[in-house]
C-alpha cells in the first residue's frame, strides 16, 4: 500500500474503534443494578441476541483462526468449524429456553439447580478456566491482526505481544465500564459490518480463484480440496464433535442463553444465528482461505485473512473491516469475561462464600473488581501463548467431557435425586482424569480428547445407573 493508504487505513481503524469503545463505555450510564451488568437486564429481543450471538462467534477463533487453518489445511476446516454453528441450533432449541424459564446466571448455577453442590463446585472451577482461556485466545487474536496490519513487524514477537497487551487493555476498560449491557449494544454494528465485509471481501476474491481455477488445482496439493484433507474421516468426525461440543455450554453463550426477554424471543435468536451462519460462513471463510494460499503462500497462517483483506479491499472498506473485525474479537473476549465476572460473583461469592446481604451495590463494585483481574490473568495468558486455535481447542478439551453429558440429562430429563447427584459427581471427575491422561497419548492427534472424554462421561453415567441399580435390587 501506498503511504497515503496506510493513514487511510488507520485512521477509519481510529475512528471506528473509538467509536465501538466509547458506545461502550457510556452505556455505564444504563446500568444501576448488578443485573444489568452481568445479564442485560434480561430484556433482549431476538434480533439483538442474534447480532450478538453472531459477533460472538466471528470473533478470533472462527475468523481469523478458522481461515488460518483452512488456509492450512483446506476443506476439512470447513466442515469442523459448522460444528460451532450447529451447536447455536441444537441450544438455542432444547437448552436455553430452560435457563431462561429458570431466570440463571450460569452453567455452575444451572449444576446447582439440577444436581447439587459438589456438581456445582467442579462446575465453579471449570467454569473459570475455560473463560481465562476463552479470553485469552480473542486476546491473541487481537495481536494477531494489529501485528499483521503492521507488515514490517509481522515476524517480530515482541510487536505481537504489545499487540496483545493494547487490545487486552482496552477489553479490560470496555468490560469493566459497561458489563454484557454495553458489549450487547455495540454487537449489532459489528455483525452487520462484519457480515457484509466478508461477504464483500468473498465477492473480490471469486473472480481470482474462478478464473485461474484449472491452474489452482495442479499447484495446490490434492488433499486440500478433500473433504477429510488426507487426515482421514476419523479425525474429521471426531474434530467437528470437538467444536460441536466444546462450544455447547460455553460459559459466555450460557450467559447469553439467560437475557432474552422471553423464551420465544430466545429461541429465534439463537437457533436463528446458528442456521444462519451455519449455511453462509463456511463458504466464505474457504474461499478467502484459498485466495490466501495462492497469493500468501508462505505466511504465518493466522495472518492469512488481514492480509487478503488488506489486498483485495480499498483502504476506506480494509480500514472499516479490520476495524470490525477487531471490535469482534473484543466483544468475544468482553463476553467471555463477562460471563466469568458472573461466575466469580453469582458462584463464588453469593453461593459458595454467603455473601448474599453486602447489598446489589456491593455487588456491582466488585464485578467490576472481578472483570479487571480476571481481564489481566487472561492478557498475560495470551503473551505467553499467542496460539488461538490451539487454546481454544484446550478449552473444549477440559470443558467439554464434564459439562456436556450432564447438562443434556438435565434438559431431557425432570429426575432430581441423591443418588443422581452422585452419579453425576463421578461421571464428571472420571471424564476429567481420563481425559488429561489421553491427551498425553499418541491416539489424541487422530481422535480428539473432547469426544473421547464425552464418551467415556457417557460410558461412566450409565455404568453407575447399573450398579445403583444392582445395589438397590439386592436391599430388597
Amino acid at each position: 500500500m501506498e503511504i497515503n493508504s496506510n493513514y487511510i487505513l488507520w485512521g477509519i481503524i481510529v475512528i471506528y474503534m473509538s467509536f465501538i469503545f466509547l458506545k461502550g463505555v457510556f452505556k455505564v450510564k444504563s446500568i444501576h443494578h448488578s443485573d444489568d451488568y452481568l445479564v442485560a437486564g434480561r430484556s433482549v429481543r431476538w434480533f439483538l441476541l442474534f447480532a450478538t450471538m453472531g459477533a460472538t462467534i466471528i470473533g478470533g477463533g472462527y475468523s481469523i483462526g478458522a481461515v488460518g487453518k483452512t488456509y492450512e489445511l483446506g476443506l476439512v476446516w470447513v466442515f469442523v468449524f459448522a460444528g460451532a454453528y450447529f451447536h447455536f441450533i441444537f441450544s438455542g432449541l432444547v437448552v436455553a429456553p430452560q435457563f431462561r424459564e429458570a431466570k440463571l446466571y450460569t452453567v455452575a448455577g444451572y449444576f446447582g439447580y439440577r444436581f447439587g453442590e459438589n456438581p456445582r463446585f467442579l462446575a465453579l472451577i471449570l467454569s473459570i478456566l475455560f473463560s481465562i482461556f476463552i479470553v485469552a485466545a480473542q486476546m491473541a487474536a487481537f495481536g494477531t491482526v494489529l501485528s499483521t496490519i503492521m507488515p514490517q513487524f509481522a515476524d517480530n514477537v515482541t510487536v505481537l505481544r504489545w499487540a496483545i497487551f493494547i487490545g487486552g487493555m482496552m477489553v479490560i476498560i470496555y468490560s469493566t465500564a459497561g458489563g454484557l449491557l454495553a458489549v450487547m449494544h455495540t454487537d449489532i454494528y459489528q455483525f452487520v459490518v462484519l457480515f457484509v465485509g466478508f461477504v464483500l471481501t468473498l465477492v473480490l476474491c471469486l473472480p481470482d480463484i474462478l478464473g485461474s481455477w484449472g491452474e489452482i488445482t495442479t499447484k495446490i496439493r490434492p488433499e486440500f480440496f478433500q473433504v477429510e484433507g488426507g487426515k482421514g474421516w476419523l479425525f474429521l468426525i471426531t474434530t467437528f464433535l470437538a467444536f460441536f461440543v466444546g462450544e455447547t455450554f460455553g460459559p459466555a453463550y450460557v450467559t447469553r442463553y439467560c437475557v432474552g426477554t422471553n423464551i420465544r424471543e430466545t429461541k429465534m435468536g439463537i437457533a436463528g444465528v446458528g442456521i444462519f451462519l451455519g449455511l453462509t460462513f463456511p463458504v466464505i471463510l474457504f474461499f478467502i482461505a484459498l485466495y490466501a494460499r495462492i497469493h500468501f503462500p508462505e505466511i504465518d497462517s493466522q495472518q492469512a485473512l488481514p492480509m487478503v483483506i488488506q489486498r483485495l479491499n480499498h483502504p476506506i472498506v480494509a480500514g472499516l473491516i479490520i476495524a470490525a473485525l477487531l471490535s469482534a474479537v473484543m466483544s468475544s473476549a468482553d463476553s467471555a469475561l463477562n460471563s466469568a465476572t458472573a461466575i466469580f460473583v453469582k458462584d463464588l461469592f453469593e453461593h459458595q462464600l454467603g455473601w448474599t446481604k453486602k447489598g446489589d451495590k456491593y455487588l456491582l463494585k466488585l464485578a467490576r473488581i472481578c472483570t479487571a483481574i480476571l481481564g489481566i490473568t487472561a492478557m498475560l495468558v495470551a503473551i505467553i501463548l499467542p496460539d488461538i486455535i490451539g487454546l481454544l481447542l484446550f478449552t473444549y478439551h477440559i470443558w467439554a467431557p464434564a459439562i456436556i453429558l450432564p447438562v443434556v440429562v438435565g434438559a431431557i430429563s425432570k429426575k432430581r435425586s441423591p443418588e443422581l447427584t452422585k452419579r453425576i459427581f463421578i461421571t464428571m471427575l472420571i471424564s476429567i482424569l481420563s481425559t488429561f491422561i489421553y491427551m498425553t497419548t499418541p491416539w489424541a492427534d487422530t481422535f480428539d480428547p473432547a469426544v473421547f472424554g464425552v464418551l467415556v462421561s457417557v460410558v461412566v453415567f450409565f455404568s453407575t445407573n447399573l450398579i445403583y441399580r444392582g445395589s438397590n435390587d439386592s436391599e430388597k
